[in-house]
């Protein structure tokens, strides 16, 4: 899908996710969502990348990041890092979420992430929720710790 697709679905399925930035190859949408008790406010940075990595190109991969409130450790253990996160180098306070395991097919760039990545954002921050209250990440996956 090209990134004005990826707009105009987006736009139809989550209209309260506004774009704030786009160019003929990125997408930036920001909005609040409220999977449960919470409203958070998420960013989607999207770039149709061709930059050239040591071995192939590079896998353009939405990155999803909660701008508020800020993702933080549990009250009972806060030495226990947040489940199924990526280190954001750009701002470390807000880490990007780890929402499908990209060594699968589960999302390329011809699907749509308004009807992939923005449900399983939601399902994450449930997910996010439910191991502040019970100390259990309930999503699965491999992605078992920070990184």
């Amino acid at each position: 899908m090209t990134i004005q697709q990826q707009i105009q679905c987006m736009q139809k399925e989550f209209p309260r996710l506004r774009v704030v930035r786009s160019e003929k190859r990125l997408a930036v949408w920001e909005g609040q969502v409220r999977p449960l008790n919470k409203f958070y406010q998420i960013r989607i940075n999207f770039c149709l990348t061709r930059r050239l990595a040591s071995k192939g190109v590079l896998p353009s991969i939405p990155h999803v990041t909660i701008i508020d409130p800020l993702l933080n450790t549990r009250k009972e253990n806060p030495n226990d890092p947040i489940p199924h996160i990526y280190r954001n180098e750009f701002c470390p306070s807000q880490p990007i979420l780890c929402l499908y395991d990209p060594q699968t097919d589960e999302w390329n760039t011809t699907k749509p992430i308004a009807n992939t990545i923005i449900p399983w954002a939601i399902d994450w921050l449930v997910c996010y929720e439910i191991w502040h209250a019970i100390g259990e990440w309930t999503g699965g996956g491999r992605h078992t710790n920070s990184k």
